[in-house]
């Protein structure tokens, strides 16, 4: 048990101090952990990344002054496992983390060893803050500006659920792959299930395990995901542009609804991103695709204007409808952040509309929750581009469904 402490400590360093990501962490590190191990280990990091300012706030109470950043890590995660992880032993925690402590930093060993043992004896203590929105926040480990902000564009009840939902582990939802086999040949086993309003596919177990997956039956994607594509509703012969593509995931999805038989333009501006697509279509044999390495903002300078039937633009944002699955994005995420990336998407519908021939489609999509990335950026450019009318609009808003936050907007071009 003590190397799977030892493990999350390492991983959380670098998630919460280095900015990395847990996911990457997650699935590229060859641990040595039996399946039990890795699931705890699974479960701690996501944990203490999803409750960071709770475990933070409860350990802070007993301390008077400033610690170390990496000690402040050590103390959040072993926290996070005292109060919210009740089926640990208590012993077992303080001792392994002090363990730890001795080892990387001895000078502060007998603060976490007492820090830990008044949070074992004295439980989660109820959050006291200047005002109900920072108290909110704490509570369910989000930055208080977040709080507000989704308060001030969804409302209190919105923003309450959404904020709970966050702190839940995010489930594996899945594409078939069309080429192999059929959405109805894969729900004959009961161990899959159909999404609400989507042909997303989840499984009761662990996918990764099953021929399903290493025979590439199923392909991991969102059920949100899908839906931006589904909107788009690619068909054969047609002319697509999918703009800011890698790794691929919706360029395939493209092309296999498009029965391979379609004339289909996948962009990004990374060269090595680029290869992540080529690779995808390599893998599942898709030869309608060309990849370019472009700018999506200045496409306009390399390839024919109004040429496509079909251009999607799912836009770089700031993930925070994705926060079950990248809760590391609450720790970074800044309100100038997201000034810079409005900026970013208007620029790329600009590019967008010069690309979409007369009564062509052009869907935008994120998977954000924020009005100023989703709804009032189409309404800017609506006001800039009227040759544009919006045909349907959509917010997906994780829920009882589990679902990833999305926004969906399918727009024609009239003349």
């Amino acid at each position: 048990m003590s190397n799977v402490r030892e493990t999350a400590f390492e991983i959380l360093k670098k998630v919460m101090l280095h900015s990395e990501y847990a996911s990457l962490n997650m699935r590229y590190g060859d641990y040595g952990l039996n399946e039990k191990d890795q699931a705890l280990l699974t479960q701690i990091v996501y944990g203490t990344i999803r409750n960071y300012r709770y475990a933070r706030y409860q350990w802070e109470l007993y301390v008077d002054r400033r610690v170390p950043d990496d000690v402040a890590v050590l103390l959040d995660c072993a926290t996070y496992q005292l109060i919210l992880l009740d089926r640990l032993p208590a012993y077992a925690v303080v001792n392994e983390t002090v363990a730890i402590a001795k080892k990387e930093f001895p000078g502060y060993a007998g603060l976490v060893n007492a820090v830990l043992r008044k949070v074992a004896d004295k439980g989660a203590t109820a959050v006291k803050a200047d005002d109900d929105y920072e108290k909110f926040a704490i509570e369910t480990s989000h930055p208080g500006w977040l709080v507000k902000m989704w308060h001030a564009q969804y409302g209190d009840r919105f923003t309450e659920d959404l904020c709970w939902e966050n702190l839940k582990d995010g489930r594996v939802e899945l594409r078939v792959n069309t080429f192999k086999t059929t959405i109805e040949k894969l729900l004959e086993d009961p161990k899959f299930s159909r999404c609400a309003d989507s042909d997303a596919l989840v499984y009761d177990g662990n996918i990764f395990a099953t021929d399903y997956f290493s025979n590439d039956l199923v392909i991991v994607q969102s059920c949100s995901s899908q839906m931006a594509v589904e909107a788009l509703d690619p068909q054969r012969k047609e002319r697509i542009l999918d703009m800011c593509r890698a790794p691929g995931t919706k360029t395939v999805q493209i092309a296999m609804m498009a029965q391979n038989d379609a004339t289909i333009y996948s962009v990004d501006v990374y060269q090595q991103r680029v290869e992540l697509i080529e690779q995808a279509l390599k893998k599942y044999g898709i030869t309608c695709v060309r990849t370019v390495c472009e700018d999506s903002r200045t496409l306009h300078t390399k390839m024919p204007l109004y040429y496509f039937d079909k251009v999607l633009l799912d836009a770089p944002c700031s993930g925070l409808g994705t926060l079950k699955h990248k809760p590391e994005i609450k720790l970074n995420i800044k309100p100038e952040d997201i000034d810079e990336l409005t900026r970013l998407q208007s620029q790329l519908l600009d590019s967008a509309a010069l690309m979409v021939k007369e009564n062509g489609i052009l869907v935008y999509s994120t998977c954000t929750l924020n009005t100023k990335e989703n709804d009032r950026q189409i309404r800017m450019f609506l006001r800039q581009h009227s040759e544009f009318e919006l045909i349907s609009e959509k917010t997906v808003k994780p829920d009882s469904q589990h679902y990833d936050g999305f926004y969906i907007s399918k727009l024609r071009k009239k003349c």
